[in-house]
């Protein structure tokens, strides 16, 4: 989903990001209204008590840890205000607090002589009568903003080296590495750059995450000195974040303390300071030797997080991974962790009230077959993609008086002169109006859309996941604050589902061959185009009732095209029926399926022309073997993709990994039948030809009566010529026959009692049914796919003919109808020529032909 779209239709009107002009409600959460001068709680105790609340205000909060000599019962000092509520005893309690200071963070708690505190609420200081305390922060002064900065000490140790890969000969050791530039190092700033300004917009704009970092530049080791190591590799210090093994999972190192005092000094006991840093970040960049490349690599690695749950000890929340892989990423994704922590000691820690986990994972619940049972009771997989897209996505769900409870940081007001939530002009914060390039003096510098909601039209993610090193410098689409329309599509930005996308959000009604041949897509719409790094991508897509298609043209060098495909509209993580396709261009083009060969269901043909383009087809069936279904048009299909290269710079075709979702067009005329029908069964082909002179084993219904070299059938009732006994999925039935109306061919499974053999069961083909009105199939029950033909005067031929998953109808030799199976791999287990229904039906020859029995 766009960011507009949902700003517009998914918030509460007291969740949509907003300057400080009015007061912020949040009326289902504890902290129910922010004013400037005001806040109003709601709290529940289980006993009926009077309303009572000590509130005071500092950025400091009683928790932080303070070494002997230094501690002070914050609570205990001057500043410190008892508010009562009104006269009484209850057990649903609603206290408003005036005569605060604008812009300021208070924290309160909360009286309640009949709790016993948790240990863990007497860690944070729960102290009866009082529970433990919370924070929140008023509204700035008119003209500015608040907000919360979290100060986050980084260390980045750039220049680390694995010696014993450096004397894999020790006859000829590798030559030292050159160390890490200054514009190296400067896009590794930038890399956390990146990741404060995604946190910002994401928030909108209420949490600054302000990166401290310091750089040990030394020249260090990673494991142990081999004892022939003379000159450069001789005598280096061992780097703090070696874990004593070459690579401990998931961050592939170890944490200790960051001393900001002195970053060189190692420690892993608590470091005091006057404000404390509630996070922080280790970053080493190992190198090892590859004798092949005769290269210098680096490390890659995932990340590792422990929470804030040791901040009463000392101890922040720390991130620990290495630096050769995508470093805003890892910052991003592991700082985020921090933050949830940060949420869960900061807010009521309830579904509703936390910063959510960005391993998505739907609700379940499920009992093991060792009786045990595996649950996830919190959901955390929405409407989104995968990466980047689930934390903007999460983190948007927020409101603004939610970021202003973080009980960690400081409370700051920053410039915002129109009221419009968009800071003016501040090089401190990550994006402000000046470098955005929107009006400060205006709300609407385009006359339509707030600018804070402009900006949020992007979630502001940079690429997709790569090395940082080969990664181009910006993808995502950045907004102009001055266009109304930022796609060209002639709808404004306020209204447009994808302000961001010129393509319409459609799947187009049409069928397509899987052949790898473009040429017959040339009247469909593009669903996404991309033009970068000399290579070009075009995405097409449409549908049918038999399956969707998928049409891939990439010009230009490319080695991996990485895809999801969500038919149920409600995110990549929620159901099982999402699908994560990779193509790879190697000397063969592949596709795998969840990290799988491709299944039998999919359909997919992949071609080369000589001007380096690839066309790649795919096709997913409605129904049958596959996971997805529907019936005519509505359906949402979310589409995501990514390109690489073989230099393993990424590029994305819409915002990275957001999921586009188009809806399925109705289905309007009837389209072409797909080539590759049956020919017209054949004597010489027919397992068996039965005739009125020649009817061994063939099943004839109540009355059928031979008349004129035929079987005739006048009555209303059905009443059967059936072939029992079969056993195949492949088979062809062949009739010639007369009939006023309803000419039915039918096919049974071998599950289907006789009795329950009629009509509406299983795979039937009639022709002029409803009064010789209409021509169709009807699939278990369900009609499908339809045809002007009627019955006409005279003989004719009908055939019904079942081949790879698809099912054909002939006329007179002619293809009138074409379906996919619903359920291809079913084998049938009798055939039948259906009489009734005032058809008058008569039937001169029978003809069948099986394929090798099911197994």
């Amino acid at each position: 989903m766009s960011a507009a779209l949902f700003l517009r239709l998914c918030s509460p009107a007291w969740g949509t990001p907003q300057g400080d002009m009015r007061p912020l409600h949040d009326p289902m959460r504890p902290v129910m209204e922010i004013g400037r001068d005001y806040v109003v709680l709601q709290y529940h105790t289980r006993t009926p008590i009077e309303t009572r609340v000590q509130i005071r205000q500092s950025d400091l909060p009683a928790a932080a840890w303070r070494p002997e000599g230094k501690r002070v019962d914050l609570w205990q000092g001057a500043g410190v205000r008892t508010v009562q509520g009104e006269p009484g005893r209850r057990t649903y309690h609603r206290l408003r607090i005036s005569g605060l200071q604008p812009g300021k963070r208070y924290f309160y708690r909360i009286y309640d002589p009949d709790l016993q505190p948790t240990p863990e609420e007497r860690r944070w200081g729960a102290n009866p009568p009082w529970r433990r305390e919370y924070a929140f922060a008023t509204l700035a002064p008119a003209g500015y903003k608040t907000i919360i900065r979290l100060p986050v000490k980084v260390l980045l140790m750039p220049n680390v080296v694995n010696i014993a890969s450096a004397y894999q000969n020790p006859d000829n050791p590798a030559p030292p590495p050159a160390p890490m530039s200054d514009a190296e190092l400067a896009r590794i700033r930038e890399e956390y750059a990146i990741a404060a300004r995604y946190f910002w917009v994401n928030s909108g704009m209420r949490f600054w995450v302000d990166f401290q970092i310091f750089v040990d530049n030394r020249w260090q080791r990673w494991g142990d000195e081999p004892p022939q190591a003379t000159g450069f590799y001789k005598g280096l210090p061992v780097c703090r974040s070696y874990p004593g093994v070459d690579f401990a999972p998931p961050g592939g190192g170890a944490f200790t303390i960051v001393d900001t005092a002195n970053p060189l000094r190692t420690t892993a006991e608590p470091v005091f300071e006057e404000k404390p840093y509630a996070g922080q970040i280790e970053q080493a960049f190992p190198r090892r030797w590859n004798a092949q490349t005769q290269r210098w690599e680096f490390y890659n690695s995932g990340g590792g997080t422990y929470g804030v749950d040791s901040f009463p000890d000392g101890v922040p929340a720390r991130s620990q991974f290495l630096g050769g892989g995508d470093t805003s990423w890892l910052v991003a994704h592991e700082f985020h962790h921090q933050m949830e922590s940060f949420g869960a000691f900061s807010l009521a820690n309830r579904e509703d009230e936390r910063i959510v986990f960005n391993h998505p994972d739907p609700r379940y619940r499920r009992k093991n077959p060792d009786g045990s049972v595996a649950m996830n009771a919190w959901n955390t997989a929405g409407r989104h993609g995968e990466h980047w897209n689930v934390m903007a996505y999460w983190d948007r769900t927020l409101s603004d008086a939610q970021w202003l409870r973080l009980y960690f940081g400081e409370v700051i007001t920053v410039r915002d002169a129109d009221g419009d939530g968009f800071p003016d002009d501040d090089p401190r914060l990550p994006l402000d109006e000046k470098r955005f390039g929107s009006n400060p003096r205006r709300a609407t510098t385009d006359g339509q859309m707030n600018d804070l909601h402009k900006a949020m039209l992007s979630t502001w993610a940079p690429a997709p996941l790569q090395f940082t090193f080969v990664k181009p410098r910006w993808q995502s689409r950045t907004p102009d604050p001055r266009k109304t329309d930022q796609d060209g599509d002639g709808l404004p930005d306020a209204i447009d589902p994808y302000p961001l996308y010129p393509w319409q959000p459609f799947v187009w009604y049409a069928r397509a061959t899987v052949d790898g041949d473009p040429s017959e897509w040339d009247a469909i719409p593009p669903a996404g185009e991309l033009n970068a790094d000399d290579t070009r991508l075009t995405v097409k897509h449409c549908h049918d009732g038999d399956a969707y298609y998928a049409l891939f043209e990439i010009t230009g060098e490319w080695e991996r095209l990485h895809m999801s495909f969500d038919i149920e509209g409600k995110g990549v993580y929620s159901t099982d029926s999402v699908l994560f396709v990779d193509i790879r261009n190697g000397s063969e083009v592949s596709l795998r399926v969840q990290g799988r060969d491709a299944p039998a269901w999919l359909q997919w043909k992949a071609s080369r022309r000589r001007d380096r383009t690839t066309v790649i087809e795919l096709a997913v069936p409605n129904g049958g073997e596959s996971p997805w279904f529907w019936m005519g048009g509505g359906r949402e299909l979310g589409v995501s993709i990514d390109l690489y290269k073989p230099s393993g710079a990424g590029y994305s075709v819409y915002e990275p990994y957001d999921v586009f979702y188009c809806v399925m067009k109705e289905p309007i005329g009837a389209l072409p039948l797909p080539s590759g029908a049956p020919p017209q069964l054949t004597r010489e082909q027919a397992t068996r030809v039965l005739t009125p002179q020649n009817a061994e084993g063939l099943h004839i219904g109540a009355g059928w009566e031979v008349r004129n070299g035929a079987w005739a059938y006048d009555g209303h009732e059905e009443s059967h010529l059936r072939i029992s006994g079969l056993n195949a999925r492949e088979f062809d039935l062949w009739v010639e026959l007369e009939a006023v109306q309803d000419g039915i061919l039918a096919a049974f499974l071998p599950s289907t009692r006789e009795s329950e053999m009629n009509a509406g069961r299983d795979y039937i083909l009639f022709v002029g049914g409803y009064a010789n009105t209409r021509t169709r199939f009807r699939l278990f029950g369900a009609e499908t796919s339809s045809a002007e033909q009627m019955m006409t005067p005279g003989r004719h031929t009908l055939q019904l003919s079942r081949r790879g998953g698809v099912l054909w109808a002939l006329f007179d030799g002619t293809p009138i109808l074409y379906a996919r199976d619903p359920n291809p791999s079913q084998p049938i287990g009798a055939l039948a020529v259906i009489g009734g229904y005032s058809g008058k039906q008569r039937v001169y020859e029978i003809r069948y032909r099986v394929g090798e029995p099911a197994p």
